[in-house]
């Protein structure tokens, strides 16, 4: 989830030569290649000139050549070239390398004097998932009295306004990560009006964002479907597990795919992303429903207490990896836990790990053919065959929560927004969460210790019970 955008960069130059207006012009066209070989040919001639290093280290931050960005650009600054746009660009670069607190202080020294809008929304993105959300959202506020069309703005808000659970207002900013510009990513399909809650019509109804994001925004289909024909296109690895959850839909796996066969057997009247349902259907936290809404047959398992576990999250960006991932070395007051079954939910490359587990006399049971299945309905298999899941922020916790199955989440200190600042995760009543106490590392131990706590209290009262 990018929560900051870039702004294009060019400073004027005196070259005398017509190749610097040749590259500007491809570099506003996000002709990134050829600009560069222009800039850096530039460059041979130029190489002190302040204003074409701070472009070219624009651009270097825009292709996320980090490490020649920060070269460049702090360079440029050095040769007395810096405005708010130069100071945005290498506080997104700190940041995205991984060195915040230099790009905190970028981002700062960028809203000092004359701040751009684009300025004051990158830097509330420091405050996104940060434990701040009001200090986000003050920015973005100001970023939108200066232009009240910048989507990036109106995005850093809508995520803070959802993790503070403020439904209504947070679904319509939202909507802005549509706009061109945006971080949602439209889908046109066939030439039809954005659908505006009309009853009685066929509508298609598109998946976005991440296959954990899809499923928890498709508890929002038995809605639509009240009232309307739906055409869902889901993504491939989704596609039999959303067939067999709303047979009453015409699902098809194609959401990732340029050409499609199916569009003439419908006569698609509207359109609508998943995730805009929600400016419908769940504008008050007293809106979610929480109940289950998928079903999975579940895989074969024996007769102990089946506990799922996984602990890696995150996506393509190593931060969040980081910051969803607890090394399963720590999970040992969970994993001493006698008379029971541990299997592996994790989907990730986990040899290693479950190896040193194993060799410290921990069984957990891999079975790899549901857990890593291209199709998602063999890993809903296997989570549907848990008793309970204990896991890390990832898509596990969604096909828990939409198939009913006890979840409990180890949530970081500062979660993304669809586990709240506070209090329950509205999606799924079947989840609870375990929040870290502060973001240091080292605060999951007390966590780790607490759920295995609870994990022996249930297990007695289940023996109580069936004694």
């Amino acid at each position: 989830m990018d929560l900051e955008q870039v702004p294009h960069y060019s400073h004027k130059i005196n070259t005398g030569d017509d190749l610097w207006n040749r590259a500007t012009q491809l570099h506003l066209e996000n002709d990134f290649p050829e600009a560069e070989k222009l800039y850096v040919q530039l460059l041979e001639q130029n190489s002190q000139n302040g204003g074409l290093l701070a472009t070219l280290g624009s651009l270097y931050c825009q292709t996320g050549k980090l490490g020649l960005a920060i070269h460049l650009l702090e360079c440029a600054i050095e040769h007395g070239v810096s405005n708010a746009d130069i100071l945005t660009n290498l506080g997104v670069a700190y940041r995205h390398s991984g060195q915040i607190e230099k790009g905190r202080k970028a981002l700062e020294d960028s809203i000092k004097d004359d701040p751009t809008p684009e300025a004051l929304t990158n830097y509330s993105g420091m405050f996104v998932e940060s434990g701040e959300p009001e200090k986000c959202i003050e920015l973005c506020e100001r970023a939108l009295a200066m232009n009240s069309e910048l989507p990036i703005a109106h995005w850093n808000l809508a995520i803070s306004l959802l993790g503070e659970g403020v439904w209504d207002r947070a679904w319509d900013e939202h909507e802005w990560g549509l706009k061109p510009g945006g971080l949602r990513e439209d889908r046109v399909v066939e030439e039809v009006p954005w659908w505006d809650g009309t009853p009685g019509k066929t509508v298609h109804v598109y998946g976005e964002q991440g296959l954990g994001d899809e499923i928890m925004f498709a508890s929002m289909l038995p809605d639509i479907l009240k009232t309307n024909d739906v055409v869902f296109e889901t993504h491939g690895r989704l596609e039999t597990l959303m067939k067999r959850a709303f047979p009453t839909a015409h699902v098809y796996g194609t959401r990732t795919l340029q050409e499609i066969d199916w569009a003439d057997k419908h006569k698609i009247e509207y359109r609508i992303a998943i995730g805009s349902l929600g400016k419908f259907y769940r504008r008050s936290v007293e809106s979610f429903p929480g109940t289950p809404y998928m079903t999975a047959e579940p895989a074969p398992k024996g007769n102990k207490f089946r506990i799922g576990i996984s602990w890696v999250g995150g996506g393509a960006k190593q931060g969040r990896v980081v910051k969803r991932s607890i090394p399963l070395a720590w999970w040992k007051a969970i994993l001493d836990t006698k008379d029971v079954e541990f299997v592996s939910l994790q989907y990730t490359e986990c040899d290693r790990e479950i190896e040193g587990a194993w060799k410290a006399g921990h069984d957990i049971l891999v079975m790899d053919e549901y857990a890593k299945a291209l199709d998602f309905y063999e890993a809903a298999r296997l989570v549907a065959s848990c008793d309970l899941v204990i896991s890390v922020c990832n898509s596990c916790i969604h096909l828990a929560g939409a198939l009913g199955v006890p979840c409990w989440v180890m949530t970081p200190c500062y979660p993304a927004w669809r586990y709240q600042n506070r209090g329950k995760m509205p999606w799924y009543r079947s989840v609870r969460l375990y929040r870290q106490p502060s973001p240091e590392p080292g605060t999951w131990l007390p966590v780790i210790e607490l759920i295995a706590a609870d994990l022996a209290n249930l297990l007695a009262k289940q023996e109580r019970k069936a004694a």
